[in-house]
């Protein structure tokens, strides 16, 4: 049995490149002959390699009386050895928290930057304490950028997002209801009818400020319509804006709504937008938006013709065209095809001539020609990529409806069959309802034994004609006489910016319109404001990223800023009282987001949360 004494202990000793640290346990080993000292003594030892030195932890004892060194230990460089002791006293945070940064920041600092921010409070004043209107409008504009959903999941988001720290609101301010209060001060229910319509001139505020920071220059606008389906209950009368008619999206069993929108053609920023009644043709609606366009160019100064609208073909009726003449307004739009000379239309693709590498893959020829009663000039365009991305189309359509047909041939040709000529007629119809379709597949039907009976091929001969004559092609129309078939082309350019806008609106890729949590007219009137305030800002932003990543799409740009991080670290007090210490930091970056830090100038923003 071993026993102990207390342990003796020892000063440092130094002793030429050593230095120890000593501190003896006595140990009487009563199954030996002879007890020894066994010291808890360490030094550093250097060894010479080369020209480099590295230092050993080397621990040594008496064994039998002798010094023995009973343990040795690698360390590395001085460098190295540096580099522990800082691990070894720096202190380990007490908890972490990550916030979203990039994004929310980026979107912030851009309604700082151009003007919106101050615009906003100027139109809807603060109150004394607490968040005002603008706060509102601007927050649902950016959550419906960041995370779309309905306003009860406001205050979780906002929480988890650098905004919490800089506007120094607590989450509770932001409810569904302080929300609905908010929007009632926007547009109040009891306003006079004389009145001036608050969202109407906050536009007008907004074209005057694009227009101060010159970011509408080349007066080339964009204009479209679409629609939006909604989930209003059939039995809500108060709302008359959400009304059954075609939708675009295929939901013809619900209530939809209308916009109609009108964009920079270069910068891509909303200028003007419409919500009207879903019942309301598009063609019908364009002559109330042309009225609140010239309206607006007059009322900001700016002649009428020195600006190009462009149009999309479901515009380019008569009437419309009239009224563009009478308005004073350049223009261009798509013709409908079956309205174009069947000669000139369909000129092989040789002898259309190229454009330039500003439009590589697109050939244009331009003529001056009789449409509508009155002399235009005419451009028929083609694209390779628009003709790609169209045969793309058809070959999975008709690869869909072939095998549809098929399975509907082996169920007719079924003994317990029981279909009627009209039902099976008009399943195929629906079939063959989308583009081009009607044209390439034939069918027939007839009865054998009592049954029907299906057959149906693709017609060669017009997939052959469609290839070489029709796919790609666009028939563009326009009142500038003196314009190249280049510059048409190019100007026509902008309405596929507002296809895109619609598009990410439609599948959220942008900014989500829906589900729209809004069940009256003003509450759908504000919702279509913020979410068009949304897309300038995130225009305004895709426009300054460019500059450090020229061929950066708006869907790339919301990937790379989303995955920017910032985290909280919080560390123990320095002394025995006082608050813990925080620490803020960025997640590890790409040389993309990298670059949108610098570009964006959001590094200022993330020293300043540390500073709030």
């Amino acid at each position: 049995m071993a026993s102990r004494r207390r342990p003796a202990s020892f000063p440092v000793l130094p002793y030429k490149n050593k230095i120890f640290c000593i501190s003896a346990h006595i140990v009487l080993d009563f199954t030996r002959t002879a007890g020894y000292v066994l010291p808890c003594m360490a030094s550093l030892v250097t060894k010479k390699k080369g020209n480099k030195l590295y230092y050993y932890l080397v621990e040594s004892a008496r064994v039998e009386g002798k010094p023995r060194i009973v343990h040795q230990a690698y360390l590395g460089t001085a460098e190295k050895v540096a580099e522990l002791v800082r691990e070894r006293t720096a202190p380990v945070p007490l908890s972490a928290t990550m916030r979203d940064f990039g994004l929310p920041s980026a979107l912030w600092h851009a309604a700082q930057q151009s003007g919106v921010w101050p615009l906003l409070q100027s139109l809807w004043p603060p109150p004394r304490s607490g968040p005002g209107p603008a706060h509102y409008l601007l927050l649902a504009a950016i959550h419906r950028i960041c995370q779309p959903g309905p306003k009860t999941e406001v205050p979780h988001w906002y929480g988890n997002t650098v905004l919490a720290a800089w506007w120094h609101f607590p989450p509770e301010r932001f409810t569904s209801q302080a929300f609905g209060d908010a929007f009632e001060q926007i547009l109040p229910a009891e306003a006079p009818a004389s009145a001036p319509d608050p969202l109407d001139q906050a536009q007008l505020r907004l074209l005057g400020l694009w227009k101060e920071k010159q970011l509408v220059s080349r007066r080339l606008l964009a204009y479209d319509t679409t629609n939006f389906y909604t989930y209003i209950a059939s039995t809500n009368t108060r709302n008359h804006l959400a009304q059954r008619g075609y939708n675009k999206q295929g939901r013809h069993n619900l209530r939809q709504v209308g916009l109609s929108y009108v964009l920079d053609g270069e910068n891509g920023l909303s200028l003007c937008h419409h919500v009207y009644p879903g019942n309301v043709a598009d063609s019908e609606e364009f002559s109330t938006a042309l009225s609140r366009i010239t309206s607006m160019l007059d009322h900001h100064q700016i002649a009428r013709e020195t600006v190009t609208l462009v149009v999309d073909k479901g515009s380019a009726a008569l009437a419309n065209t009239v009224a563009l003449q009478e308005a004073r307004l350049g223009w261009i739009s798509a013709l409908p095809w079956n309205q174009a000379p069947l000669e000139w239309r369909q000129q092989p693709v040789e002898q259309l001539p190229p454009c330039s590498s500003a439009q590589p893959g697109v050939r244009a020829r331009a003529e001056k020609m009789l449409v509508h009663g009155q002399e235009y000039l005419c451009v028929l365009k083609y694209s390779a990529a628009f003709a790609s991305e169209q045969l793309h189309s058809l070959t999975t359509s008709l690869s869909r409806v072939m095998q549809s047909l098929r399975r509907l041939a082996s169920e007719l040709n079924k003994p317990q069959a029981r279909w009627s000529e009209d039902r099976v007629g008009h399943k195929i119809q629906g079939w063959l309802s989308a583009q081009f379709l009607h044209e390439l597949i034939r069918y027939q039907m007839d009865t054998h034994q009592g049954r029907l009976r299906l057959q149906f091929d693709v017609d060669q001969n017009a997939f052959s004609k469609l290839l070489t004559q029709r796919l790609g092609r666009t028939v563009l129309l326009t009142n500038h006489m003196d314009w190249s078939a280049e510059q048409v082309v190019a100007g026509y350019a902008g309405q596929q910016q507002v296809e895109r806008v619609f598009r990410g609106l439609k599948d959220g890729n942008w900014l989500g319109w829906g589900p729209m949590h809004h069940w009256t007219d003003r509450k759908i009137r504000i919702h279509a404001f913020y979410c068009m305030l949304g897309i300038s800002l995130l225009q305004y932003v895709h426009k300054q990223a460019q500059n450090a990543w020229p061929d950066l799409s708006v869907e790339r740009l919301l990937e790379e800023l989303e995955q920017i991080k910032q985290f909280v670290l919080l560390y123990p007090p320095q002394g025995e009282k006082g608050p813990p210490r925080a620490a803020y930091v960025l997640s590890r970056q790409t040389l993309v987001q990298q670059a949108l830090l610098k570009t964006l100038e959001l590094e200022p923003l993330h020293r300043s949360t540390q500073r709030g």
